[in-house]
C-alpha cells in the first residue's frame, strides 16, 4: 500500500515538474 501512494507521490511531482518546464518553454518562446 505505501508503495502504491509512494508512486501516486512520484508521478504528481513529475508531471509538476513537465508541466512547470512544458510553461516556461513557452514563456521563453514568447519572449
Amino acid at each position: 500500500m505505501s508503495i502504491f501512494i509512494s508512486y501516486i507521490v512520484f508521478v504528481s511531482i513529475f508531471m509538476g515538474l513537465a508541466l512547470s518546464l512544458y510553461f516556461g518553454l513557452q514563456a521563453i518562446k514568447l519572449i
